[in-house]
C-alpha cells in the first residue's frame, strides 16, 4: 500500500503521523464537514443495502435508499444510522451489521409492532 505524503486538502507535505491530514483545520476543511459527513454517510448505506442485496428482505422494496433500514436481530451496540455510518470506521460497521437484515420502514413498523394489524386492531386489547 502507498502512504500518503501530501495533505488531502491543501497538499502540504505530511510529517509525522499525519496520515492524511496536515493540521486539525485542513481535517475540518474537507473532512469533518456537514456535506462531507452527508456524503459519505450515503455511500456507506449504499454499499452496506448492496452487501444485503439491495432490497427488503421481507416485501422485496427497493426504489428508496432512505426507505431501506436495518434491524437489528441481536443486541445492537450502535444504530446503523447517517451519523454512525458516517463516523465509525467500516469495519465496526460491518461488524454491527452482521446482526442485522435489511428491511424497508413499513415492514421495520410491523416487525416491531405486530399486535397492530389494522384488520384486527382493537384498543381494548391493547389497554
Amino acid at each position: 500500500m502507498n502512504k500518503r505524503t501530501n495533505c488531502i486538502s491543501c497538499a502540504k507535505r505530511l510529517s509525522g503521523k499525519q496520515t492524511h491530514f496536515c493540521s486539525t483545520k485542513c481535517k475540518n476543511k474537507s473532512h469533518q464537514n456537514y456535506p462531507s459527513q452527508k456524503k459519505r454517510g450515503l455511500e456507506r448505506k449504499k454499499k452496506l443495502v448492496d452487501n444485503f442485496g439491495g432490497k427488503c428482505s421481507v416485501c422485496g422494496y427497493k426504489k428508496n435508499l432512505s426507505a431501506l433500514t436495518f434491524h437489528h436481530l441481536k443486541r445492537k451496540s450502535f444504530k446503523l444510522d447517517a451519523r454512525n455510518l458516517s463516523n465509525r470506521t467500516w469495519g465496526s460497521i460491518v461488524k454491527e451489521s452482521e446482526g442485522c437484515k435489511l428491511v424497508c420502514h413499513n415492514c421495520h413498523s410491523e416487525l416491531h409492532n405486530p399486535d397492530l394489524k389494522l384488520a384486527s386492531y382493537s384498543l381494548s386489547r391493547l389497554l
